[in-house]
């Protein structure tokens, strides 16, 4: 089946990609983009699985819920204008609780790269939890709030204070000797003294404050990806098809320099990020993982992917191993998951 009875045309090497899903004759040409696949003569119909790299330039995330641009005036005075505008744009600064995340920009894509799937692929999800400990005594320090200001930090007030409500519960005196060894070493502590609470209770009372230990929720992971591609081109055209594939990963993974921006070398500008989807056909695979927008962090190459140097009359060696590693732009959320995901989602 060709590629355009489903709907789209994969382009050659250097030419425009162009949609026919509208049907009849009519082609709608998109932006100059360059289209590479490996390898060359790969036919992909609707059983054909294989992976589609998007390379595009980086869009930065801004701040708040609007564009980084308005935040700045036509004098680039940070919050300049009005009294209301001024108010806008700070309260746009501080919107921190749901700060955008940096992508694509999709208008400016540079390379559309279709390689088979590689032999070992996989994916990990993570996410940071850690033991924690709150003993009574500090428990009770922060339940204080209000008290410790009220009574300017004294310590033996407050201590009194904890020393009341364990006599009104009926403890013992072995316990309030552990309970004002504790507030004295914490007091102790806070002038410099280099003392062990857990230590001076333990000593007055052969005893230990219970820990309360706890695994707690401490944050989120970005998700790294590495892929092995072997190339072995087979004529000449394949062999300028792997060197331009390997170029356009190189090329776009780098920085891009102050002569290829207008700060006059203040900056140097982030470099190309990518959009990687399993596809079978044309459409997402259905069942194999999906990724967010990612950035090539790693890149190895084996010239002499068999173990021994030998290569073409043009020097194109004949087996090569590209090793790359990804790693997301931002973590995965559960709202990413959607309920009409085909596959198993991120």
């Amino acid at each position: 089946m060709s590629n355009s009875a489903l709907g789209f045309t994969l382009g050659a090497s250097g030419t425009n990609l162009t949609d026919t899903s509208s049907g009849g004759n009519s082609t709608t040409e998109k932006p100059p983009v360059e289209s590479l696949r490996y390898p060359y003569n790969m036919k992909i119909d609707r059983d054909t699985d294989y992976l589609e790299l998007t390379i595009a330039e980086y869009q930065p995330p801004g701040f708040g819920s609007g564009n980084s641009s308005a935040l700045v005036n036509d004098n680039n005075t940070i919050l300049g204008g009005t009294p209301e505008e001024q108010s806008k744009n700070a309260n746009e600064l501080l919107s921190f609780g749901n700060l955008p995340t940096g992508g694509l920009n999709t208008k400016n894509t540079k390379y559309y790269i279709m390689l088979p799937i590689p032999q070992a692929i996989s994916d990990t999800t993570s996410v940071s939890w850690g033991p924690d400990t709150l003993d009574p005594l500090s428990a009770f320090a922060v339940g204080l709030g209000d008290k410790l200001v009220k009574e300017n930090f004294n310590l033996a007030k407050v201590g009194q204070d904890l020393i009341n409500k364990a006599s009104n519960l009926g403890v013992d005196d072995k316990t309030k000797n552990a309970i004002i060894a504790a507030i004295s070493g914490k007091a102790y502590g806070a002038l410099g003294g280099n003392v062990s609470v857990s230590g001076i209770v333990a000593r007055a009372s052969g005893r230990v404050f219970n820990p309360n230990l706890e695994l707690l929720f401490n944050g989120v992971n970005l998700r790294s990806f590495p892929f092995t591609f072997d190339f072995a081109p087979r004529n000449q055209t394949e062999a300028r098809i792997v060197k331009k594939i390997i170029r356009a990963f190189k090329k776009s993974m780098t920085a891009k320099s102050s002569t290829q921006n207008q700060f006059g070398g203040v900056f140097i500008s982030a470099p190309d990020v990518f959009q990687i989807t399993y596809k079978r056909g044309k459409d997402p695979h259905p069942f194999l993982n999906k990724f967010k927008p990612m950035a090539l962090t790693d890149m190895q190459l084996n010239y002499t992917g068999s173990n021994t140097y030998t290569t073409y009359a043009d020097g194109t060696p004949v087996h090569i191993q590209m090793s790359l590693t990804f790693t997301e732009l931002s973590p995965v959320y559960n709202v990413d998951y959607k309920e009409d995901d085909i596959g198993v989602g991120f």
